[in-house]
Protein backbone atom coordinates (compact mmCIF):
# COMPACT_ATOMS: atom_id res chain seq x y z
CA UNK A 1 0.00 0.00 0.00
CA UNK A 2 2.30 2.13 1.16
CA UNK A 3 4.40 1.94 -2.82
CA UNK A 4 0.80 2.67 -4.34
CA UNK A 5 1.00 5.92 -2.12
CA UNK A 6 4.58 6.80 -2.94
CA UNK A 7 3.82 5.90 -7.10
CA UNK A 8 0.67 8.45 -6.54
CA UNK A 9 2.66 11.07 -5.54
CA UNK A 10 5.40 10.74 -7.72
CA UNK A 11 3.00 10.81 -10.59
CA UNK A 12 1.24 14.06 -9.21
CA UNK A 13 4.42 15.71 -8.82
CA UNK A 14 5.82 14.69 -12.28
CA UNK A 15 2.41 15.86 -13.93
CA UNK A 16 2.40 19.16 -11.75
CA UNK A 17 6.14 19.66 -13.47
CA UNK A 18 4.93 19.25 -16.44
CA UNK A 19 2.32 21.41 -16.32
CA UNK A 20 3.64 24.50 -14.32
CA UNK A 21 7.13 24.45 -15.99
CA UNK A 22 7.75 22.42 -18.60
CA UNK A 23 4.87 23.86 -20.01
CA UNK A 24 5.04 27.71 -21.27
CA UNK A 25 2.42 29.72 -20.91
CA UNK A 26 2.56 30.58 -24.42
CA UNK A 27 1.79 26.74 -25.33
CA UNK A 28 -1.04 26.60 -22.55
CA UNK A 29 -2.87 29.47 -24.10
CA UNK A 30 -2.57 27.92 -27.43
CA UNK A 31 -3.82 24.39 -25.98
CA UNK A 32 -6.47 25.81 -24.47
CA UNK A 33 -7.53 27.32 -28.00
CA UNK A 34 -7.30 24.14 -29.56
CA UNK A 35 -9.43 22.73 -27.23
CA UNK A 36 -11.73 25.27 -27.07
CA UNK A 37 -11.82 25.65 -30.84
CA UNK A 38 -11.91 21.82 -31.46
CA UNK A 39 -8.54 22.02 -33.21
CA UNK A 40 -5.74 19.21 -33.43
CA UNK A 41 -3.41 20.01 -30.47
CA UNK A 42 -0.74 19.14 -32.62
CA UNK A 43 -1.77 20.72 -35.49
CA UNK A 44 -0.93 23.07 -37.62
CA UNK A 45 -3.49 25.96 -36.19
CA UNK A 46 -1.56 25.42 -32.83
CA UNK A 47 1.68 25.34 -34.37
CA UNK A 48 1.18 28.47 -35.86
CA UNK A 49 -0.21 30.48 -32.74
CA UNK A 50 2.59 28.49 -30.62
CA UNK A 51 5.08 30.40 -33.33
CA UNK A 52 3.39 33.44 -33.67
CA UNK A 53 3.08 33.95 -30.12
CA UNK A 54 7.12 33.47 -29.95
CA UNK A 55 7.78 35.78 -32.69
CA UNK A 56 5.61 38.45 -31.02
CA UNK A 57 7.34 37.95 -27.56
CA UNK A 58 10.04 40.70 -28.40
CA UNK A 59 7.63 42.97 -30.30
CA UNK A 60 4.97 43.16 -27.88
CA UNK A 61 5.21 41.40 -24.69
CA UNK A 62 1.72 42.85 -23.06
CA UNK A 63 -0.18 42.09 -25.94
CA UNK A 64 1.36 38.79 -25.92
CA UNK A 65 0.45 38.03 -21.96
CA UNK A 66 -2.91 40.17 -22.21
CA UNK A 67 -3.62 37.31 -24.55
CA UNK A 68 -2.25 34.58 -22.59
CA UNK A 69 -4.67 35.58 -19.41
CA UNK A 70 -7.60 36.03 -21.66
CA UNK A 71 -7.25 33.08 -23.39
CA UNK A 72 -7.10 31.28 -20.19
CA UNK A 73 -10.27 32.74 -18.89
CA UNK A 74 -12.18 32.45 -22.16
CA UNK A 75 -14.85 30.21 -22.12
CA UNK A 76 -15.35 29.50 -25.81
CA UNK A 77 -14.12 29.56 -28.93
CA UNK A 78 -15.30 32.86 -29.53
CA UNK A 79 -14.35 34.10 -26.41
CA UNK A 80 -10.71 32.59 -27.20
CA UNK A 81 -10.81 34.45 -30.85
CA UNK A 82 -11.68 37.42 -29.84
CA UNK A 83 -8.45 37.07 -27.56
CA UNK A 84 -6.50 36.77 -30.30
CA UNK A 85 -8.19 39.50 -32.21
CA UNK A 86 -7.46 41.77 -29.44
CA UNK A 87 -4.10 40.85 -29.08
CA UNK A 88 -3.52 41.49 -32.78
CA UNK A 89 -5.35 44.85 -32.51
CA UNK A 90 -2.93 45.74 -29.78
CA UNK A 91 0.36 44.66 -31.77
CA UNK A 92 -0.69 46.70 -34.85
CA UNK A 93 -1.67 49.65 -32.65
CA UNK A 94 1.78 49.71 -31.06
CA UNK A 95 3.56 48.77 -34.36
CA UNK A 96 1.53 52.12 -35.93
CA UNK A 97 2.81 54.06 -33.39
CA UNK A 98 6.52 53.08 -33.67
CA UNK A 99 6.12 53.81 -37.19
CA UNK A 100 4.85 57.27 -36.47
CA UNK A 101 7.42 57.79 -33.78
CA UNK A 102 10.46 56.64 -36.36
CA UNK A 103 9.03 58.65 -39.09
CA UNK A 104 8.44 62.06 -36.67
CA UNK A 105 12.08 61.49 -35.52
CA UNK A 106 13.52 60.95 -39.33
CA UNK A 107 11.57 64.50 -41.08
CA UNK A 108 12.67 66.48 -38.56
Amino acid sequence: MKKLVAILVLAAAAYAAYVFVIRTPEKQACLHLADLCGFDPKGGDTQQCLGTLDSLKTANATAVTDFITCTGEAKSCAGALGCASGAALGIGTSAVKDFLSGFGKSAK
